[in-house]
């Protein structure tokens, strides 16, 4: 069965919207109040905040297919086929261990205190075979975390392919990750940067 799958950072979500709420929000009082000049130059600021904003808390993405995952974080997009995966780790955030090197998930980060401590037993039950270390589980590996979350789709269709023999022969076709880089968020936020050297200069 394919395990299709995608998860993005509540938390970041809720901060997304947020932080690009109030910054068009700054910008339109601005221009309402004819401070044109104020406008332009607070604007490749606003643009910055939101733009790394988008980058770091709406956009990263962990996606799960038959053919394996995809980590889409702040600056790359990394693609690893089921055989490359050698250990899934939850202890900061989901962390693939592969044949290649490890990958961490910007969009799976591990619960934080407060969520640790609202946990009850049962988002810690039932949870994949390779969860549990000396029958324990990490906070992060919590049901209800991002990183638990993304964690058990991860390992129960691992340990599926792993039970059947799939991952029994050669690594994969692949002698490398395939990372795609995020060219053109890294060109828009040193534009802005440049952008806002220069009214800074002016």
């Amino acid at each position: 069965m394919s395990p299709n799958f995608t998860l993005h950072s509540r938390f970041g979500r809720v901060l997304s919207l947020i932080v690009i709420a109030g910054c068009v929000a700054a910008l339109v009082i601005t221009a309402i109040q004819g401070r044109w000049l104020d406008v332009l130059q607070v604007a490749p600021v606003f643009g910055l905040v939101a733009l790394l904003t988008w980058a770091m808390f709406w956009r990263p993405e962990v996606r799960v297919t038959s053919a394996g995952v995809t980590l889409r974080n702040v600056t790359r997009t990394i693609e690893i086929a089921w055989p490359e995966i050698r250990r899934i780790d939850t202890k900061y955030a989901l962390t693939l261990e592969t044949a290649h090197g490890t990958v961490t998930a910007w969009a799976a980060p591990a619960p934080g205190r407060h969520s640790v401590f609202s946990a009850v037993r049962q988002d810690g039950a039932n949870l994949p075979e390779s969860s549990y270390l000396a029958g324990t589980v990490r906070p992060g590996d919590l049901i209800t975390s991002d990183s638990g979350q993304a964690a058990y789709i991860i390992r129960r269709h691992w340990e599926q392919l792993r039970d059947e023999g799939h991952l029994d022969a050669a690594t994969s076709e692949f002698t490398k990750l395939r990372v795609t880089w995020h060219f053109r968020t890294i060109a828009a936020v040193a534009a802005l940067i440049i952008a806002i050297l220069l009214t800074t200069i002016s």
